[in-house]
């Protein structure tokens, strides 16, 4: 190796730096919970690598995002660089545009790795920790989310500049800037591992495209770094994914990347937001980028709605809003559609309306195209003059809604059967007398839920039961399945401890929905919702 171009790698890492960067870098436990931690990182340490921030691409969308997203990345490129942080820029297939530039050498004369990993050259799809993992994205037709009419004339323009639809890259984006007396070029896990080895540099911080793809899985990426020991974090507004709406599990691109980082937060590694480096606030793309209009639908209700324990026990399954927007996903010419599940257990709406939650949660949301509401199973055990009081304060919600979402259909909903019979009946008469008073369309859930139950009682509702009532000798089955509290309870989503238990009075009482039932009420909600969808679309 040339032996001042070494003595210049080492003394670039031994130049004058700034404070300690102050990072919180966030993470996600299993049911998807943000939990942060505060570090201090040493910049001469520290180095940032660039992915795939090419000039131009085959998604014209993705061209329009990264042109957004560039001027926010070349700041914290800056101050970074001031601070003494190593930058590093890394558009793969394109490095032969910068041979024999400064930075492009000081990667390829990095001394060899006395530790090079096994496979660090290699592309890596999976770390152990996400096997077990329902990936968040169908990204099998190559995640492009521009119209066809779209994607056939940017092809035909970049044929017209000479240059291959597929893979039109020819270099990095000039809105990013490249220091060529101290910045690294290289597109080689080998030659990157190097440098920063070199460099005796342990944190690496990685933005840039796309995220599900190239971030994540280059040889230089999130999990090539993770897995052999660098503390690596996603910058998490200076990113973005190659995800197509139309596909599973069709949600909007912005929330499709908003998956991806959750994913990465609870499999690969931290994440951190870019103003912490140069303050202001995170980076977002406009709206113009967002894609075409989705309705918007709200749930309210109780646990029913809810579904704590099935977010609790199956987190990565979808879940109630998830069924709902899927199943619509599935019909013809309908319009894409969000669904916010705003449900809370042991709700009623008195305490809906007087705790703060609506003024929070409901009258603050974005404006609503749809809003489903199922009270009643609460409200008829804590509401004094249940027959007087529940419809006054139904009637109250009404005129709320009315007035913060204008343009929103409302539908009253009846409750299932989790209470006896008598007791759903009176319920529901109430809901249907509300919904004929206002001229609202009724979402009548109860004989579909009932008619499911006819396959088996219980094979729609979870097992809950106190651990207290469960015989010594037995206790220790239940181990892997007691949520601790002042009661410790027993809860299971299908009949697994039915051999066990089955035979426990009041075993089978708790008839809050498992997933199955919240597959029944998914179904029954698209298929009510469909033909007021239809309608929208011309």
């Amino acid at each position: 190796m040339n032996r001042p171009i070494l003595s210049l790698l080492m003394l670039a890492g031994s130049l004058s730096a700034g404070q300690p960067l102050s990072l919180s870098l966030q993470t996600r436990n299993a049911v998807g919970a943000t939990q942060s931690v505060a570090e201090l990182w040493e910049p001469t340490r520290t180095a940032i690598i660039v992915c795939d921030m090419w000039d131009l691409h085959h998604c014209r969308n993705a061209v329009i995002r990264e042109g957004e997203m560039a001027p926010r990345m070349n700041q914290v490129l800056a101050k970074a660089r001031a601070s003494g942080v190593l930058i590093i820029h890394a558009p793969s297939s394109c490095t032969e545009f910068y041979e024999g530039t400064p930075a492009r050498l000081r990667a390829i004369s990095a001394p060899p790795a006395g530790r090079l990993p096994d496979k660090i050259g290699a592309w890596c799809s999976q770390i152990p920790a996400e096997e077990r993992a329902v990936y968040p994205l169908d990204q099998s037709d190559g995640g492009e989310d521009d119209s066809p009419d779209e994607h056939a004339a940017w092809a035909a323009e970049l044929n017209s500049r000479g240059l291959n639809p597929r893979q039109p890259w020819t270099r990095q984006i000039d809105l990013l800037h490249i220091d060529q007396s101290q910045d690294v070029i290289s597109d080689s896990g080998i030659e990157i591992w190097n440098v920063l080895e070199a460099r005796g540099i342990r944190n690496v911080i990685l933005m840039g495209v796309h995220l599900n793809m190239c971030v994540s899985g280059r040889p230089f990426g999130l999990r090539q770094m993770a897995r052999n020991g660098k503390h690596v974090v996603l910058m998490r507004d200076l990113t973005d994914s190659m995800y197509n709406p139309n596909r599973w599990p069709f949600v909007s691109h912005v929330r499709g990347t908003e998956l991806f980082v959750e994913h990465v937060e609870k499999h690969i590694c931290p994440t951190i937001t870019s103003d912490q480096l140069i303050g202001g606030s995170p980076f977002r793309f406009s709206d113009a980028t967002a894609g075409p209009n989705r309705l918007r639908i709200l749930l309210l209700g109780d646990s029913t709605t809810e579904a704590k324990f099935p977010k609790l026990l199956s987190p990565d399954e979808p879940q109630l809003e998830d069924l709902v927007r899927i199943r619509l996903a599935g019909e013809t010419n309908l319009p894409p559609v969000d669904v916010v599940n705003l449900g809370l257990s042991g709700d009623t709406i008195r305490r809906l309306l007087d705790s703060g939650r609506y003024e929070r949660l409901v009258a603050g949301h974005s404006s609503a195209d749809y809003v489903f509401i199922r009270y009643g199973i609460n409200d008829h055990a804590k509401r004094e003059d249940f027959e007087i009081n529940f419809p006054k304060d139904f009637h109250e919600l009404i005129a709320r809604l009315r007035r913060d979402h204008p343009g929103a259909t409302l539908i009253p909903t009846t409750v299932i059967p989790f209470s006896n019979q008598e007791t759903s009946a009176r319920i529901n008469r109430l809901v249907r007398l509300i919904a004929n008073k206002e001229k609202l369309p009724l979402f009548d859930i109860y004989p579909a839920y009932e008619s499911a139950l006819k396959n088996g009682p219980n094979m729609l509702n979870y097992r809950r039961y106190s651990l207290s009532k469960v015989p010594e000798q037995l206790r220790h089955i239940a181990n892997p399945h007691v949520h601790t509290g002042k009661d410790p309870q027993i809860v299971v989503l299908d009949n697994r401890l039915d051999p066990h238990f089955g035979h426990l009075p009041g075993w089978y009482s708790d008839r809050h929905p498992n997933l199955a039932g919240y597959h029944v009420i998914a179904a029954e909600t698209a298929r009510f919702l469909a033909p007021m969808l239809a309608s929208k679309n011309p």
